[in-house]
């Protein structure tokens, strides 16, 4: 019987590691460890430690130069890797993973492929990673990929890895999600907080463009003509739509305000400058620490020191918006500006929701 005891010690030496079965043979590890819980085979041959899985980066890097060779990431993975947003329920969540904080290493974000807890011994799964192949290549892949027969598209490198240029990305996520989530995706590679520098709406519809006949197509143009820079978060672009939808005044995105008393300058996710009033989204990084709670606290009571009030909403009022946006009707009316009505609001979230222009709104409203 083997050493419990002195396997366990040789096993926490290679935390984080995904290799062949072979190597892990060549380490010294019987078939029979391999085959036991506390492996956890990622693809088909490679395997990594079931209490210490191998990181996001690590499982694409084998799958493109080592189960799949000159592959490229596509579609929800290349995404992950260039910071595009996209909805939760896309891909069994997969887009948590960047809600914590993560670590650089060579300018490159490390992306774990658990979320914090989660664990593979209690239910939790690793992802499925995306890669496109050219049409009539072979897929040596039986699980942990979804490999796609595609003609050849625009790509770029993030570190070591080889993944779809941003609009190629957008065009692939628009073959799965709704319009707004794509417009969303466009958003964030021109936004402030972009992880795509010298792309533009104007290159990336070139791009697009060139590729006109090919699935996602027609919808990665659409959502691009409705893309807006200086956006900071998905949920800020689908309000900018429902508002845009239901007829209300077309809002400043992320107005800059100073402070008089500090010289600083705050930003206002959607701002109506003619009234004061505006509307800030908090997403999940918002509620996740009491820091970024109390800074968000400061910087509201220093905006309404300069005589601004600020609507707050979150992923609730995102799910269901009718209630928050009779609310800011209410404001608009009350300090003179003219809102769409009550009946208007009602029907046109109802018809939102039922057309399914973004995953991220209920398909039925109450």
């Amino acid at each position: 019987m083997p050493n419990v005891g002195r396997m366990r010690k040789s096993v926490d030496r290679y935390r984080g590691a995904l290799v062949h079965h072979s190597v892990w043979r060549s380490l010294g590890f019987h078939t029979r460890h391999l085959a036991s819980e506390d492996f956890t085979t990622v693809f088909p041959g490679y395997q990594t430690l079931t209490d210490h899985p191998a990181l996001l980066n690590s499982m694409a890097w084998v799958l493109q130069n080592r189960v799949e060779p000159g592959s490229v990431l596509s579609h929800t993975t290349a995404a992950l890797f260039l910071g595009m947003p996209f909805p939760l329920r896309l891909d069994g969540g997969i887009s948590a993973l960047r809600d914590q904080e993560l670590f650089e290493a060579d300018g490159v974000e490390r992306i774990p492929s658990l979320l914090p807890g989660a664990s593979l011994r209690t239910g939790a799964s690793l992802p499925i990673l995306h890669a496109r192949v050219e049409r009539g290549g072979t897929s040596g892949v039986a699980r942990g990929a979804v490999v796609h027969r595609l003609l050849p598209g625009p790509t770029t490198a993030v570190g070591q890895l080889t993944v779809s240029a941003p609009s190629e990305v957008l065009r692939e996520l628009a073959t799965m999600m709704p319009l707004w989530d794509v417009v969303a995706a466009a958003d964030a590679v021109v936004g402030p907080r972009s992880r795509c520098p010298g792309e533009s709406l104007e290159s990336m519809a070139g791009a697009v463009s060139a590729a006109r006949g090919r699935p996602g197509t027609p919808r990665a143009l659409e959502a691009l003509g409705l893309a807006r820079p200086r956006v900071r978060s998905p949920g800020e672009t689908i309000f900018r739509l429902l508002l845009d939808a239901a007829g209300f005044p077309r809002p400043s995105l992320n107005l800059p305000v100073t402070v008089p008393h500090t010289g600083s300058t705050k930003e206002i996710d959607l701002a109506w400058e003619e009234i004061g009033f505006g509307l800030e989204y908090d997403g999940d990084g918002h509620r996740r620490t009491k820091g970024q709670w109390r800074e968000d606290e400061v910087r509201r009571d220093e905006l309404a020191s300069r005589g601004w009030t600020l609507s707050r909403a979150n992923g609730e009022d995102l799910l269901r918006p009718t209630r928050i946006l009779l609310r800011i009707g209410r404001t608009m009316e009350e300090r003179g500006l003219r809102a769409p009505t009550e009946e208007r609001i009602r029907r046109v979230v109802t018809e939102v929701g039922a057309r399914g222009l973004s995953m991220r709104i209920a398909r039925r409203q109450r």
